[in-house]
């Protein structure tokens, strides 16, 4: 059940993805974006706490908290990432949450892959990378020249590691409650959080909201959904092996980007394609 989650939330990621590129291609501003991002969740998971029993422990109300304040840094600047940068640039940056999580989540969890699921692991961050370099262009060291001249760059880069961190504790929240009040109450907690955030800077105001455009409503969407897929699979396997097949938004934004968008450089993307699918195939066949 676990694959099925951790494979459908790529697809969630991708869209939210690409719909988040179009609102800033229209001139939306990315703190809106940020902001619609929970506002949607809100909406749809906060009426459920009628429906479901819930349990409230000392180390929930931590790590929600703790995880609520990360969350609070890394969905301003992701959204702030994809609108100063190129996706080419900035998506690979996301590729090294996995290799994070190695070091992170033995630490903060006590949980650590076996021999086949570190060599996976390490195979989806390579071919994640190999996603987004132009070998003949830039060189295979495009992405790190990148962090060094790019402010969207060097933005994801800090989501990446942060955003290991988090996953972590949010395996500790779903396992003193349950998947859904977990993502009430962080979402409730990141919504509030970045609200203030906006409203220090004054970049929230009603008529901002009112005339949103489509495609910032539609990332809240595509957000709400990927969240219940993520949050379920982190209550059933290793938070690693989640992360890393959601960073395979990253084959399907190969698809995308050769049949819809006329993409170059296909060949190195499906070398890097297959790379990930062997990591895949590490991570979920038994041995």
């Amino acid at each position: 059940m676990w694959v099925i989650l951790a494979l459908l939330n790529p697809v969630s990621e991708s869209f939210r993805n690409v719909f988040s590129k179009k609102a800033s291609l229209q001139g939306a501003d990315p703190y809106l974006v940020s902001w619609f991002n929970n506002f949607i969740p809100v909406l749809v998971y906060t009426p459920l706490l009628l429906f479901i029993d819930l349990r409230f422990t000392e180390e929930f109300i931590t790590v929600t908290v703790i995880s609520g304040f990360i969350n609070i840094v890394a969905v301003l600047l992701y959204h702030r990432a994809i609108a100063e940068g190129n996706i080419s640039e900035v998506v690979p940056m996301l590729s090294f949450t996995p290799l994070f999580l190695l070091a992170a989540s033995p630490l903060i969890i006590n949980e650590f892959p076996d021999w086949h699921g570190v060599t996976g692991l390490l195979l989806i961050v390579l071919g994640s990378y190999m996603l987004n370099i132009n070998l003949a262009r830039s060189g295979f060291l495009s992405p790190f020249k990148s962090l060094l001249r790019a402010k969207g760059t060097r933005y994801m880069f800090i989501v990446a590691f942060i955003w290991a961190l988090s996953s972590n504790y949010d395996k500790i929240g779903i396992q003193q409650s349950s998947p859904l009040q977990y993502i009430i109450f962080l979402n409730l907690f990141v919504f509030v959080g970045i609200t203030i955030v906006l409203l220090f800077l004054k970049r929230l105001s009603i008529p901002a909201i009112i005339h949103t455009n489509k495609n910032v409503v539609i990332v809240g969407i595509f957000t709400a959904f990927g969240f219940f897929l993520q949050m379920t699979a982190l209550s059933l396997t290793l938070v690693a092996y989640v992360i890393a097949l959601k960073r395979m938004s990253g084959m399907i934004t190969v698809i995308w980007g050769y049949y819809f968008f006329n993409e170059r450089n296909i060949h190195e993307k499906l070398v890097g394609s297959v790379i990930m699918f062997v990591g895949v195939l590490l991570i979920l066949l038994p041995f």
